[in-house]
């Protein structure tokens, strides 16, 4: 078996396509995560473009003007201190029919730690809307100070109990989130946190390693029929036995080492140009009310592991469609599909159970949902239980993989030998 696992494993190392494919797909992920990082860009207090690491260096004292615990006091005293700008008529616009900044007062005070006050703005407006102007902190009534996180669960609340066109929150799916919130530890802490907010919106960038992989197995066994080996290897001893499990493990080991490299390229790139700073910051820091209790490296690392699952399931679809079809033509074509295809099919305004499906394909599930004030507070009842995106997005694809490797060995094995 050993032997055998260490033919097939070279065999795919060594194949000429192969090297291309996960070469080519090494220097797309390599530029991919480079990009926004060598685009990243920040003004500074006089408004004028800050970019590469003088922007990340910039980047890390604006967030940090606000580090620490954000209690009840601390933001009562902020929004105070914020509000007090439009005492000044000097930092009034003239320019506006609204309350709000000139030009160098917004720059000067306002816009390089934006991040933070759409956090804390972002926590009094309506769940997975933008108030770009910031009139909830600009009108908010200070008189008898503020209570963050009680706001909090008043919006998650009223989230809760909307009524949608595609999906309304029964009793037992309005507690289950609602448990989740509460379980949350507050005071919330912040900082500097870019390197890893940057990470989790490009998660999905990795889907160029998984079809690459998929494509390099893709030949595994209709590779066998196509070359006619398929007859000789069947025949023989272990052909049927042995072999399958060598081919498959191999696969596996293969695909596994690949994406590992891809995962280390990636994530290495941008964690190396902004730093691991804010690693222990609660996912919170990037929405208020994100249902979740974990650290931003926390999320990282299940996003990643979500990453490995979804490429052993997808690897062990193409294993069985490879043992099915006597060509590897129509297995990259279906594989292609399967990947790409959920790029450009749309939530539905109508229809809930077709967005809890659709976020669940291969591109959609890619996509880390943690601090998504919609798609976070996707749950799936069942049998009396609820349970959230996350964990049913690496259930489901566990199971495609346990599914599809029995039926892939049965495929290769009822092989008709000519």
């Amino acid at each position: 078996m050993k032997t055998l696992f260490v033919l097939e494993f070279k065999k795919l190392a060594k194949k000429r396509m192969n090297i291309i494919v996960i070469a080519v797909c090494l220097v797309l992920v390599g530029l991919l995560f480079a990009l926004p990082v060598k685009q990243f860009i920040v003004l500074n207090t006089e408004g004028e473009q800050i970019m590469g690491t003088a922007a990340i260096t910039m980047e890390r004292d604006f967030e940090n003007a606000y580090a620490g615990e954000l209690t009840n006091e601390r933001i009562t005293s902020d929004i105070a201190a914020y509000q007090a700008l439009f005492d000044d008529p000097a930092n009034v616009s003239q320019d506006s029919d609204t309350k709000a900044l000139s030009k160098t007062a917004y720059f000067k005070h306002f816009f390089p730690y934006i991040d933070y006050w759409k956090l804390i703005n972002g926590n009094y407006v309506a769940a997975s809307t933008y108030d770009s102007s910031f009139s909830a902190i600009t009108n908010m009534n200070l008189e008898d100070g503020v209570d963050f996180y009680a706001a909090r669960d008043k919006k998650v609340s009223t989230m809760l109990n909307y009524s949608y066109a595609d999906w309304n929150f029964s009793d037992s799916e309005k507690a289950f989130w609602q448990n989740r919130v509460s379980s949350v530890k507050t005071p919330y802490e912040y900082g500097y946190h870019a390197g890893w907010k940057l990470l989790l919106s490009c998660m999905e960038l990795f889907v160029v390693g998984i079809l690459g992989i998929c494509i390099c197995v893709s030949g595994t066994f209709s590779g066998e029929y196509q070359s006619g080996a398929a007859s000789v290897i069947l025949s023989s001893r272990y052909g049927k036995s042995k072999l399958v499990k060598a081919k498959i493990f191999a696969a596996f080991v293969y695909s596994l080492s690949a994406f590992t490299l891809f995962i280390l390229v990636g994530c290495g790139i941008q964690l190396a140009a902004f730093g691991v700073d804010g690693w222990n910051l609660p996912i919170q820091v990037l929405s208020s009310i994100a249902p979740y209790r974990m650290s931003l490296l926390s999320a990282a690392l299940i996003a990643v592991a979500t990453l490995y699952l979804i490429l052993l399931g997808m690897v062990s679809f193409t294993l069985l469609l490879s043992a099915k079809m006597k060509s590897s033509v129509p297995v990259l074509v279906m594989i292609i599909l399967v990947s790409i295809l959920p790029m450009f099919l749309g939530i539905s305004e109508t229809s809930g159970i077709w967005n809890r499906i659709l976020v669940l394909l291969p591109y959609r599930a890619t996509q880390p949902v943690f601090s998504d004030e919609f798609i976070g507070y996707f749950g799936y009842p069942l049998g009396g239980m609820t349970f959230d995106i996350v964990t049913v997005r690496m259930i489901v694809y566990a199971v495609i993989m346990l599914v599809c490797i029995p039926f892939a060995r049965r495929a290769w094995k009822k092989h008709q030998v000519a």
